[in-house]
């Protein structure tokens, strides 16, 4: 039998509360448990995209996606207002590896998240930008064909996917809390589009090789963690950038969107993937939202003042 004396279990507790309070000054407790918490699934909506409970029946229940500024929209480029910036968009550590590293099925499409420390959480700002926000989720979008499948078009063009990087307010814990508190400028989405290539882009694997796991909705597996800089190349200038909303319901009009029109490539086999991912009604062959009107909004390209000279 093992005895302990009382100095024993004084300096095993003493070496417990040590342990725990660098723990503490390492990582931000009240961030750690927010990301554990919140994901990007708002309460739990009743909608899809197939007919009986596609885009077009949003309205029903969700007022907002009638709005007058709603997304996603056709981006016709010869129309956009070309801008200047004063200053460029900024990416701050998002070449840094996060400590971990999750996908989930939330019955609508696969999202990424992952955990930093206080001091080293990936977070944009400039550009367009009046404030800074930090990321939450990476989420993606596809079609049932390689000639459809992202929600944005470029002069009507389509593309297989869309990659969505969802940020929000510095200030603010979550999208559900932006749409909560009414915030206009709550939200920035960073949207890349997803070219066909028909080798593997290898930057993908750690994402695709997963999503076997995460096949029935509501599920959600750690994958190996990886700097978000490996799945696209943060930019500065040359992009698009127009006031919209979320571009599943609620549809909130709060969203600042940036698209780059610049394509990430992706292969047959990859993409092919992502239609194995199933909703509470089967496998998800499409989850894009048509366009739309863009009625009398701007659509501005911050481009890079030497790019045209």
């Amino acid at each position: 039998m093992l005895a302990f004396s009382l100095a024993e279990c004084m300096v095993a507790c003493s070496s417990i509360l040590l342990i725990v309070l660098l723990l503490t000054e390492i990582l931000d407790w009240p961030q750690l448990f927010s990301w554990m918490e919140n994901d990007y699934h708002l309460p739990a909506f009743s909608f899809g995209y197939a007919h009986p409970n596609g885009p077009h029946t949003w309205k029903d229940l969700y007022p907002e996606s009638a709005g007058y500024n709603q997304s996603p929209i056709n981006i016709t480029t010869r129309l956009a207002v070309v801008v200047q910036p004063s200053e460029p968009l900024l990416w701050s550590n998002y070449n840094n590896g996060p400590l971990s590293m999750t996908i989930a099925n939330d019955g609508h499409t696969v999202i990424l998240r992952g955990l930093w420390t206080s001091t080293t959480w990936p977070q944009l700002q400039g550009g367009p930008l009046t404030d800074t926000y930090d990321f939450f989720n990476v989420l993606f979008h596809w079609g049932p064909s390689n000639e459809e499948g992202s929600e944005h078009t470029l002069d009507y063009a389509r593309y297989p996917m869309e990659l969505q990087i969802v940020h929000v307010k510095r200030g603010i814990k979550s999208p559900a809390d932006a749409v909560a508190l009414g915030a206009k400028d709550g939200i920035v989405i960073v949207s890349f589009f997803l070219q066909i290539n028909e080798a593997d882009n290898p930057y993908f694997d750690h994402i695709v090789s997963n999503l076997w796991r995460i096949t029935c909705p509501g599920s959600k597996v750690c994958i190996p963690h990886f700097p978000l800089e490996w799945i696209f190349t943060p930019f500065d200038r040359d992009y698009y950038t127009y006031s919209g909303s979320l571009s599943q319901p609620p549809c909130s009009e709060i969203v600042t969107w940036i698209v780059q029109e610049r394509a990430i490539a992706i292969s047959p086999s990859q993409v092919k993937k992502f239609r194995k991912i199933c909703s509470t009604e089967g496998p998800i062959l499409l989850n894009c939202r048509p366009v739309q009107p863009l009625n009398d909004r701007d659509v501005y390209f911050y481009e890079d003042s030497l790019s045209r000279k």
